[in-house]
């Protein structure tokens, strides 16, 4: 009878770890900047963060990965500066896992001055209204392979005299839904512990 107990309780809680597994978060970035850019993960808009990525290629699209812990809210903090002519921001992001999304509630965003805020001068500054210079394939970019052509070239104020740019969005915990295999094993261990406490009764 002991060994029975024992043997549903492992399985429970083994059933536990699983559940909690699920939900862990990778975000993809895929960024062209004109000329180059850091990236950042802060857990405060006013703080600049840890980065975890940056290049200065102004012609080719650079796609890096990070993770995300489980019920923590970040900020997406992209700092972009240019060396001359115009500038530009272009990129597409994604979330792996359930536990996280971005501000317009999808685990996929695109640069756009909907979804993103920024200004000229730092993080802990109040931000402003993003310019829009056009979609992906608009000169003198040209298409950048990799990104959606839906996503939008941006930057802060004038694209030509402004040479530094801080962008940012946030990208907040939610609600993890199970994935279907987990539901049903969770839901085999619990009617095997209930066929075990019912056996338990009749004894």
């Amino acid at each position: 009878m002991k060994k029975t107990f024992l043997s549903g309780l492992s399985t429970g809680l083994y059933l536990m770890v699983m559940v909690s597994s699920v939900g862990a978060t990778t975000l993809t970035s895929t960024i062209s900047m004109d000329n180059g850019y850091v990236a950042y993960m802060s857990t405060d808009d006013a703080v600049q963060g840890t980065a975890f990525a940056d290049l200065n290629d102004w012609y080719t699209a650079h796609t890096t990965t990070t993770s995300l812990s489980s019920g923590t809210d970040y900020y997406l903090h992209i700092y972009g500066y240019d060396q001359g002519s115009i500038a530009g921001f272009l990129g597409e992001f994604s979330l792996s896992g359930n536990d996280h999304e971005f501000v317009n509630n999808s685990l996929t965003l695109l640069t756009n001055t909907a979804d993103w805020i920024g200004n000229n001068t730092g993080w802990a500054d109040p931000m402003t209204t993003l310019t829009d210079l056009g979609t992906n394939g608009v000169g003198p970019w040209g298409l950048r392979s990799g990104i959606s052509s839906q996503a939008n070239w941006i930057w802060v104020g004038d694209a030509y005299s402004k040479n530094a740019a801080y962008f940012s969005t946030k990208i907040s915990t939610a609600a993890p839904v199970p994935e279907p295999s987990t539901i049903l094993l969770l839901g085999g261990g619990l009617l095997g512990l209930g066929w075990y406490g019912r056996k338990r009764k009749k004894v």
